[in-house]
């Protein structure tokens, strides 16, 4: 097989995906404005530690491969060491200020701060200061888990 074959072969198959990427995204049937999520339309999942608020899952569109949302952590509150098995965890940072823990270790995170939490890795994060902590969470499942673990 010559490169001139290979690369004809892999620009095929590359249009080939291009063309699945966008039939998908348009959803045939389904207007674009009929799959936009609002977050203030969406349930409050209230924990003691915080609110949460999922704007995307498999729950919500069965297709998806990520969990999105947004957390409002309380001041003064920690939640509880946890791990979530099947997924890594994005966490953003949009206001205020938390001290988050990931395995043994421990580091401040403020606004405009961006941290990975693996999956499988015991984690979890304290308000620090008056103010609520305002975040969004992206896990690369759309059916994230969430486990809580005894301290070792």
């Amino acid at each position: 097989m010559t490169r001139s074959t290979i690369a004809s072969g892999l620009l095929i198959i590359s249009a080939g995906m291009i063309g699945w990427a966008i039939a998908r995204a348009a959803e045939p049937g389904k207007p674009l404005a009929a799959r936009v999520q609002h977050e203030n339309q969406m349930p409050v999942e209230n924990k003691p530690w915080a609110t949460l608020r999922w704007l995307m899952n498999g729950k919500i569109d069965p297709e998806s491969s990520l969990t999105l949302g947004i957390s409002d952590a309380f001041p003064n509150m920690q939640a509880p060491l946890h791990i979530h098995a099947n997924s890594d965890e994005v966490i953003y940072i949009l206001s205020g200020s938390c001290e988050q823990r990931v395995g043994n270790e421990t580091v401040v995170l403020k606004p405009g701060d961006v941290i990975r939490v693996p999956a499988g890795v015991p984690h979890c994060a304290k308000t620090l200061g008056s103010e609520p902590v305002r975040s969004i969470v992206v896990y690369n499942s759309g059916n994230r888990q969430f486990k809580a673990v005894e301290e070792k």
